[in-house]
């Protein structure tokens, strides 16, 4: 009787052990182990796998007295390569005069996979505001419809606003296809429509730059 039980014990323990690479998350299949250096093209992988788990992000913008502003919201991905995002707000929120004030803005999304331990992506760029009624209606999101009139209606007969969201840097980490940096995320900037790796200082000069931050 014992010896079963411990063939039972072993047979699920190396069930949990094994790899998972074949299964899916919330329906997508999961990318695979990344192998070697990491290339733009095993970051875009992740990135694209961890916004498509993710769903809705986090708006970050910088309010009139220089302290951060986050909210969650219902954004809309426009396409793989580029990773902008359409945006939708009214007039009468912080955040469309924070956009007025200052178009930097970073757009963040938590990995929900793996109990939430798998990871994150930070996209930092700009938004523009979006005026035109085809342009406006070309980057709707049909779950907006719910809260806020069609996008054909313009001010000052609409409050709604439409931004697009151009990244520059994207930041991750992607613990289940283990990409990430040496206590740092894996990082990419965008220069027209490619990315690239950005050059990661050595540890010690990040290092010396956190004590010189702590001792000002």
């Amino acid at each position: 009787m014992y010896a079963a039980r411990a063939r039972v014990g072993a047979a699920a323990m190396a069930t949990i052990a094994a790899p998972a690479t074949a299964s899916c998350f919330f329906g997508r299949a999961r990318p695979k182990p990344h192998e070697g250096p990491v290339t733009t093209a095993s970051a875009l992988v992740s990135a694209r796998s961890i916004l498509d788990a993710a769903g809705i992000g986090f708006v970050c913008t910088r309010s009139s007295d220089g302290a951060p502003d986050c909210r969650v919201m219902d954004v809309r991905r426009l396409d793989d390569t580029r990773l902008s995002f359409s945006l939708v707000t009214r007039t009468c929120t912080r955040k469309a005069a924070q956009f007025a004030a200052d178009s930097r803005v970073t757009l963040a999304f938590h990995d929900p996979r793996a109990a939430g331990e798998n990871g994150y992506v930070a996209l930092s760029g700009r938004v523009r505001e979006v005026v035109e009624k085809d342009a406006r209606r070309a980057v709707w999101k049909d779950s907006w419809t719910l809260f806020h009139t069609a996008p054909e209606v313009l001010p000052p007969d609409s409050d709604v606003l439409v931004y697009v969201f151009e990244p520059d840097r994207l930041e991750l980490v992607d613990n289940e296809r283990w990409l990430r940096g040496d206590w740092r995320p894996v990082t990419l900037v965008r220069t027209r429509d490619d990315w690239e790796p950005a050059p990661a200082p050595p540890r010690a000069a990040r290092v010396a730059a956190t004590a010189a931050a702590r001792s000002s």
